[in-house]
């Protein structure tokens, strides 16, 4: 269809580099928020089964059981906008 290659000038199809670049960066966007939640699955995983060893080694004794405190919040991370 020679008479239609005008369309692959319009802004909505899918052969525009513009497009193209769009759904690009849109799939590293999604792969980098995917590997993000990955890593702290892990790490809240990690943290799980370490307080699972210390409840079994007796570590906590002289909390309640599972009673955290505030250590927690000076363990690496920090959670802010700068990760």
């Amino acid at each position: 269809m020679a008479g239609l290659s005008f369309l692959s000038k319009k802004s909505w199809h899918t052969s525009n580099l513009s497009n193209q670049e769009k759904v690009w960066l849109a799939e590293q966007k999604a792969k980098a928020e995917e590997a993000k939640t990955k890593e702290l699955q892990d790490q809240i995983k990690l943290e799980r089964e370490r307080e699972e060893f210390e409840k079994m080694a007796g570590k906590n004794s002289g909390r309640r059981a599972g009673d955290r405190g505030v250590d927690w919040m000076y363990e690496g991370g920090g959670g802010g906008a700068g990760d």
